[in-house]
């Protein structure tokens, strides 16, 4: 149910927003598959996920040529991939399965453009934004996660029918909140884990080979550290404390862009 209600909320906010854009504006819709890896330093037996996601972005670019502009950068990824960990009340016991994964960003951007050069614009870019994402490892174990982030870096685009868009910079998490839901598991409370936000870097790069179509490949990122742990009681009265351990997230992805 928490899937469905946020696609539905992330199908009108696209319509909305494409209802809302000027005919001439620089819009692109991109489909895409990603190479996916989640990385737990947990001991005695490290957590790791890795699998295929499936991901649908709606890109928007305020056309003009020099100056201060606004974009918007927004997708949809799901997917199910392997798990190779322990469990979490036995963590030297290994166990493997698989991690569906259902989640939506939004980020808005606000970028300095220079006069263009040589069929080439060239943009340094500030953007905020918004990651939730669904993590289902069995039945009865489920983690939402939310990340608001920032994200500093440039950006090259062609101005031709043919040519390379380049981009690559940092993005940080200022706040991340993980809702384990432990109440699933029979405990009274569910306090929420923060993990805290380190900075990792991304890149991209695509060729345009027709006016309306272009290629793209791209490495995107996250790195946290360890949350602080939280106690949580039992039915019968005894006390657990949980952390989540120090991750990192890895995206690398393919897709093909078509531009309006």
């Amino acid at each position: 149910m928490r899937r469905i209600a946020v696609a539905s909320s992330l199908v009108a906010l696209f319509a909305a927003a494409l209802a809302a854009l000027p005919a001439h504006a620089q819009l692109a819709v991109t489909a895409a598959v990603e190479y996916f890896q989640w990385i737990e330093d947990t001991s005695p037996i490290e957590v790791r996920e890795q699998g295929p996601l499936f991901v649908l972005g709606l890109e928007y670019t305020q056309p003009k040529d020099q100056g201060w502009l606004f974009a918007y950068r927004g997708k949809v990824y799901t997917g199910t991939v392997q798990y190779d960990g322990a469990l979490l009340s036995a963590p030297s016991v290994p166990v493997s399965g698989d991690t569906s994964y259902f989640g939506v960003t939004n980020e808005v951007q606000l970028r300095y453009r220079l006069l263009p050069q040589r069929s080439y614009r060239f943009d340094l870019v500030g953007g905020a934004g918004y990651d939730f994402w669904e993590r289902e490892l069995s039945d009865v174990q489920t983690e939402d996660y939310q990340v608001a982030y920032v994200r500093l870096g440039i950006a090259l685009d062609t101005t031709s029918d043919r040519g390379w868009m380049l981009g690559t910079g940092l993005k940080y998490p200022v706040w991340t909140e993980e809702d384990a839901h432990f109440t699933d598991f029979g405990y009274q409370q569910n306090p929420k884990l923060q993990p805290v936000g380190r900075v990792s870097p991304y890149v991209y790069a695509g060729f345009r080979f027709q006016p309306h179509l272009a290629l793209v490949g791209y490495f995107d990122s996250y790195s946290f550290g360890a949350s602080d742990p939280v106690t949580v009681t039992s039915s019968g009265g005894g006390s657990t404390q949980f952390y989540q351990p120090a991750s990192v997230q890895y995206n690398f992805g393919i897709g093909l862009q078509y531009q309006f």
